[in-house]
């Protein structure tokens, strides 16, 4: 969980993220990849694959920038852990390959999937964009509260509610996901 993260601690992940960026961009200009032969991450971790580590880093800047987003929106602590944590995961991953191509142990680091998997990956992938359409509502109807008064200040709270309830449920049915696409890749 988070503590506290500020513009000091964002400017510290970002300069972190070029270096990493940096190493990146060398690795692309000296490995190429193909459809049946992709790099190794957990599949929710990225939500489009990519046959280039730059595929990889965009989605990372992606997420920094939301990151910094809710931060900045005061967006609250629940969603704030989620998007922070988010980052981190993505950046450990993408560092985890970078370092294992540096120490010239790239084979481990492709991967096949199933028809199944496929699936799996794919419904993943629906569930994070409608997370990412909840937590945008639930940003609009709360800049929405803050604006109103009286009853529409009500009915905004009441909105805020169900919205963050919905989410709730979105994402233990993405995690129920998750494990699923786990137990297929552990098979």
């Amino acid at each position: 969980m988070v503590q506290s993260i500020d513009k000091t601690h964002l400017s510290a992940l970002s300069s972190q993220l070029s270096a990493l960026i940096q190493r990146c961009q060398d690795w692309d200009k000296k490995i190429t990849l193909t459809e049946n032969k992709s790099f190794r991450f957990e599949v929710h971790l990225f939500t489009k694959s990519s046959l280039t580590l730059s595929g990889y880093y965009q989605q990372v800047q992606t997420t920094l920038a939301h990151l910094e987003y809710v931060i900045n929106k005061e967006m609250g602590t629940m969603i704030i852990n989620h998007e922070c944590e988010k980052f981190v995961n993505q950046f450990s991953a993408l560092l985890n390959i970078v370092n294992q191509l540096d120490a010239g142990k790239a084979e481990g680091l492709y991967k096949r999937y199933s028809t199944q998997q496929e699936e799996v990956y794919q419904h993943l992938q629906r569930q994070y964009e409608y997370e990412k359409r909840l937590l945008k509502m639930i940003d609009e109807e709360n800049t929405l509260y803050q604006q109103s008064t009286g009853d529409e200040k009500i009915n905004h709270k009441i909105r805020v509610s169900a919205l963050k309830e919905r989410y709730q449920k979105c994402n233990e049915f993405t995690q129920s996901l998750e494990f699923k696409m786990e137990d297929l890749d552990n098979d």
